[in-house]
């Protein structure tokens, strides 16, 4: 009787196990589709209210793809004086990387739109005019004419954007020129 009473319980116990894991896959549903998206990132440089520059960039992106993130790199590798030789006869370079680097992950919801979490980066390099004036940060100075100043803009969103959406992600200004620099983000379905 004992064996009985002790069978039934293991029987409901393992049985109430097993309905748990059944109703733990049901409410987790299917994996989202994977859907693929065109990001089109655009930086545009601005002085005042006039455009200078515009930089498109296109990268695709698998929407619920568990894979690696989509990325781009486009860049030079500059060669900066950084000295002379002891004899003083050669000058000395360092190269220096400037260019985009775009990385890329989206995620669907449940509403039709997608979550886009992006990290970009952006360096460029200008040489100062003899008639720039120099100017100083805590004494040192900040703009010597005739040598190349490195620019670095780097920015991560989180975008919840619609198909066809555009959505102005980031404004920063150069703290040198006073330029203003705008990322703009697009996201279409391919279909």
């Amino acid at each position: 009787m004992k064996k009985a009473v002790l069978a039934a319980l293991l029987a409901v116990a393992f049985g109430a196990i097993g309905i748990r894991a059944q109703d733990k896959t049901k409410s987790e549903g299917p994996a989202p589709q994977v859907t693929p998206l065109r990001i089109q990132v655009v930086f545009a440089e601005y002085d005042g209210e006039k455009k200078i520059s515009s930089l498109p960039y296109t990268v695709l992106v698998n929407a619920n793809d568990k894979g690696p993130q989509a990325a781009v790199r486009m860049g030079l590798r500059v060669p900066v004086e950084t000295g002379v030789s002891t004899e003083g006869t050669s000058k000395q370079y360092q190269y220096q990387d400037i260019g985009t680097n775009l990385d890329g992950r989206a995620d669907s919801t449940e509403d039709g739109r997608f979550n886009l979490r992006l990290n970009v980066e952006k360096s460029s390099l200008y040489t100062p005019a003899a008639t720039d004036k120099p100017g100083t940060i805590a004494g040192n100075p900040m703009i010597i004419p005739g040598h190349f100043i490195f620019q670095t803009f780097r920015s991560q969103v989180n975008l919840l954007l619609r198909d066809g959406q555009t959505m102005q992600a980031t404004v920063a200004s150069d703290p040198v020129t006073g330029h203003v620099l705008k990322l703009e983000v697009t996201l279409n379905v391919i279909k």
